[in-house]
């Protein structure tokens, strides 16, 4: 008995020591890692040449957080010092002096890429598409030093409305290049249309996914429904995404009972988004294209793994990684990618985009005009209501 009892003693010893001994080794290495930073910025003030003002100081501060997060040579994931954190905060609003862009930029090879210029838009009406390539504004290059000033310039909250911008634009395999002289404009962000078609096929375009979306979405299903709505064509061509939680309840909206998708972040955590019994119940046909991306490609990913409705157009953008805001101090913050999502089959299309099951190609001089287009123009939409006057028997 007393052997067993001292072999037990020495099992539980020996566990928390080395548990001991694991963290105070990765206590260690953070500390040494931290002290590394602290050091190199103590000895900048210590033996430069000049002694450092506080704002210098501030700026060094930023200026080294910046370049760790820049080190991951992740297109969405940034520093927010006190201005940009402004910035974004000001962004998610849904109403801005503006130009009416959705942009992603990678600073491996400093490229400014379009993803979707927003309904209605400056941006749109002067003719801008997903996929452009933004070299510079006002003449200003394009590169990761000069991204900060660049995107202030695009969308200024202290800049006059009707100020006009000059925007150098490399387009398509050919690298065309364009001059665009466009004005900024007051914003406001209207993320939902409805129409009814012919047969009963009601149509939805969705442009982002905003706070006011849901509810927005909601009200379009249940006017069309009331109408005798037969089936449903679900536009999201163009829409760059937005916030997860409003497409998970729209996604609710339209799917049966299970899993609208999943996240999983670096420690292998899953968190689940489950859909309810009450489902649309009609068919469906999802219009997307290579403008299509995050949010957007997650309900059309989760609509295809149901096997409820077709997917028509052309590949998707190919974004399935979320992003927070982690904040540092009171007016700052690390814009993070912390997770990736899962179709509810468990396919991440992360930098592979989503493919249309009926492929339908839209000439790109009519990209930017999606929403201005007639029925006969719009290939993409007019072959959706051919496929859905098959599935209601029209």
């Amino acid at each position: 008995m007393y052997k067993k009892r001292h072999l037990v003693i020495t099992a539980i010893l020996t566990a928390v020591l080395v548990f001991l001994t694991t963290s105070f080794v990765h206590l260690k290495r953070e500390f040494e890692s931290i002290n590394k930073v602290s050091r190199a910025r103590d000895m900048i003030q210590e033996y430069y040449v000049d002694r450092l003002t506080k704002e210098q100081i501030d700026k060094m501060d930023d200026a080294a957080i910046s370049a760790m997060v820049k080190s991951l040579n992740d297109p969405y994931s940034s520093y927010l010092n006190a201005e940009d954190f402004k910035d974004y905060k000001e962004n998610n609003e849904e109403e801005y002096i503006g130009i009416g862009i959705s942009v992603t930029f990678t600073p491996k090879d400093n490229t400014l890429i379009v993803m979707s210029p927003y309904d209605n838009s400056p941006a749109q009406k002067a003719g801008i598409i997903p996929g452009d390539r933004i070299l510079s504004v006002n003449g200003v290059e394009v590169t990761a030093d000069t991204y900060d000033d660049i995107i202030d310039a695009i969308k200024d909250a202290d800049a006059p409305e009707g100020e006009e911008l000059n925007l150098r634009i490399e387009r398509g395999a050919q690298k065309k290049i364009y001059d665009i002289s466009l004005k900024r404009e007051k914003i406001a962000i209207q993320t939902v249309s409805s129409k009814m078609f012919a047969s009963g096929i009601g149509y939805i375009r969705i442009s982002q996914f905003m706070n006011s979306t849901e509810q927005d979405f909601k009200a379009a299903l249940d006017n069309l429904c009331a109408d005798g709505m037969k089936g449903l064509v679900i536009d999201l061509r163009n829409n760059p995404g937005g916030y997860a939680h409003t497409v998970i309840s729209m996604a609710d909206m339209l799917l049966p009972e299970g899993t609208i998708a999943y996240l999983e972040d670096n420690k292998g955590r899953k968190e689940y988004f489950k859909s309810d019994k009450n489902e649309l119940g009609l068919p469906m046909v999802v219009l997307i294209n290579g403008g299509t991306a995050s949010a957007a490609e997650l309900m059309a990913g989760s609509i295809q793994a149901y096997d409820l409705g077709v997917l028509v157009g052309e590949k998707s953008f190919g974004k399935a990684v979320g992003q927070s805001p982690l904040p540092l101090t009171k007016s700052s913050a690390i814009y993070l990618t912390n997770a990736r999502y899962y179709t509810p089959k468990g396919e991440c299309i992360d930098k592979k985009g989503i493919e249309p099951d009926v492929k339908v190609e839209l000439p790109t001089e009519l990209y930017s005009r999606l929403t201005l287009l007639t029925l006969s123009e719009d290939v993409q939409l007019s072959k959706a209501i051919e496929l859905m006057k098959e599935k209601v028997g029209a």
